[in-house]
């Protein structure tokens, strides 16, 4: 059951490190409060059986590094929405000129 407990809580904080980097570092608050969840369950299951602990301190390091990371993201990054109106303008742009392209093209047989 330990073991369990610790391999599940390495993989999700390893996930919430990976994820607090990315853009959509909002969704690392759920890997990382899941990873803090399993290491306390392991932390206890190893005080019990007087196992090593050093695995369970590097899930917890992780864990923090996850939170900190999107917490930071979280408050200090906005996100802006461009002007669409030119985004619009380059797609009707970029067509007429595959379009005008495909007029030019002659096909023979």
């Amino acid at each position: 059951m330990r073991k369990l407990l610790v391999i599940l809580a390495l993989t999700t904080s390893i996930i919430a490190v990976i994820l607090s980097v990315l853009p959509l570092s909002n969704l690392a608050f759920i890997p990382a409060i899941l990873a803090f969840v399993f290491g306390l369950l392991a932390f206890f299951k190893s005080r019990k059986e007087n196992t090593s602990k050093h695995t369970i301190q590097l899930v917890f390091l992780f864990t923090i590094i996850a939170l900190s990371l999107a917490t930071y993201k979280s408050i200090f990054s906005t996100t802006e929405v461009g002007d669409t109106e030119q985004l619009e303008q380059r797609v009707e742009e970029s067509l007429e000129d595959s379009i005008e392209e495909l007029e030019d093209i002659e096909i023979t047989e």
